[in-house]
């Protein structure tokens, strides 16, 4: 039962609850105007009949002791035999009926008091049904008043047959609507769902290769899915790139390593000193490039790194590491600022910029983490900038250091392989980094924007 429920197209779900929602309250709201219209017509009706009853008892006169019946009647009907509205009079034992009664056999009228009105609505007799009114009046006489019970009876059809055709054209309009609003239904829902069925036949696309990442006009419904899926995509091909990157750099780096080795095995006395010396730059290098092939990378679902956890920890070390120096640190950090990605990779950051910083400084260095709000994304981004009061760096040699493949080391000390790590890692998170001056302590200041 579970496998064909979920089978179930997201399309069909949605019309078929619509659908059953829809047809629900469609016959709500049918029931609710039958029974309005039930209630006002018979409304009409007892209003009809009580008018005739006044009517009637307007017409009604007294001459000494005795009554004398009205001649004329509120409507035509009740001239006309068998018409279907009939008045009854009763005083005492004698009772007055109209014309229309003849040949009419209509339920007992059963006196009620004075000035009290009754409505039955509806009275079943001999298979027919009827609205009666009756009320109660004393008539002033000369020897007293006399008290009578004036009956008007209507037959029920008319009202009946009226109530049938409301039901039949009530119908009819709602199975009219009913269709109207499944048509539009499945009109809305089509167009609703032709972007995620663009998004299948891109995604389609890009499992084939036709295309390298989601284009950017979908609806703001799915915009943030297939950003995060760009990115998703963008992180896994830099994650092959580097780490096919890494392998050919450290073939390339073990290729000298291997040929001294080589060299010495073919001669007839083999220096040990020499294989181990070259053994020991054979495992500094395959742990160098280890430690860059671990750099993850930036990952779209991971919890948040408490930026400031971290910071303390890495000024804690660097500080028992220069314990001589009295290095001052300022730190600015914005309250709850966190980073989405590996510990490690914010660490590496983290780490080679301060220890440049302490390298480099005089004895200041300056702190400042900021939180970085971006439009249509859930979570935050940080930027972090790091300055000391130190010589800095000269402006012709900072976009130098910030190309791939330029070793910082050659070119100004203090500022080397760490620099290179930082700069791939920033790259993974599709960030920047910038060098340049400090405002305050002058010297240099390394900016790095990490987007959420």
């Amino acid at each position: 039962m579970a496998s064909v429920t979920q089978s179930v197209s997201l399309t069909k779900r949605v019309l078929l609850t619509s659908s059953i929602a829809l047809l629900a309250a469609l016959t709500g709201i049918g029931l609710v105007m039958e029974q309005a219209f039930k209630d006002k017509t018979l409304h009409l009706v007892k209003e009809r009949l009580e008018s005739y009853v006044l009517a009637i008892i307007s017409n009604t006169e007294v001459q000494g002791d005795e009554l004398i019946f009205p001649e004329y009647f509120p409507t035509p009907r009740m001239d006309q035999p068998g018409s279907g509205m009939y008045a009854q009079m009763v005083v005492g034992n004698q009772t007055w009926q109209s014309p229309s009664v003849l040949g009419q056999e209509l339920p007992e009228v059963t006196a009620v008091g004075v000035n009290e009105r009754i409505f039955d609505a509806p009275i079943e007799f001999q298979q027919e049904r009827l609205f009666r009114m009756r009320q109660g009046f004393s008539l002033e006489a000369e020897n007293g008043s006399i008290e009578l019970t004036l009956s008007v009876t209507e037959h029920a059809g008319n009202f009946y047959r009226e109530l049938a055709e409301f039901e039949e054209t009530l119908l009819t309009w709602l199975i009219g609507i009913s269709s109207i609003l499944v048509c539009v239904q499945w009109i809305i829902m089509y167009w609703a769902t032709k972007p995620l069925k663009r998004l299948m036949s891109d995604l389609l696309r890009l499992e084939k290769g036709d295309e390298l990442i989601f284009s950017e006009d979908y609806p703001s419904e799915l915009r943030g899915l297939t950003t995060s899926l760009n990115r998703l995509i963008v992180n896994e091909r830099n994650n092959l790139s580097r780490q096919r990157r890494t392998l050919g750099d450290l073939a390339h780096s073990l290729k000298t390593p291997l040929a001294v080795i080589h060299s010495e095995l073919e001669n007839e006395e083999i220096d040990k000193d020499l294989l181990q010396q070259q053994i020991m730059n054979m495992d500094e290098i395959v742990a160098y490039q280890l430690k860059r092939a671990a750099v993850a990378g930036h990952r779209t679902f991971v919890t948040g790194v408490p930026v400031i956890d971290v910071l303390d920890k890495i000024i804690k070390t660097l500080k028992k590491v220069h314990p001589s120096r009295n290095i001052q640190v300022k730190t600015q950090i914005a309250p709850g600022a966190e980073f989405f990605g590996e510990k490690g990779d914010l660490m590496e950051v983290l780490g080679n910029l301060l220890e440049n910083a302490f390298k480099w400084c005089d004895q200041h260095v300056d702190v400042l983490v900021k939180t970085l709000y971006m439009e249509g994304r859930r979570r935050t981004g940080i930027v972090i900038e790091i300055g000391d009061d130190g010589p800095g760096i000269p402006v012709g040699k900072r976009n130098e250091l910030l190309q791939r493949g330029v070793r910082g080391d050659e070119q100004v000390k203090g500022h080397g392989i760490g620099l290179s790590i930082v700069t791939d890692i920033v790259e993974s998170y599709q960030g920047e980094l910038e060098i340049k001056t400090h405002e305050t302590l002058k010297g240099a200041c390394f900016k790095v924007i990490l987007p959420p």
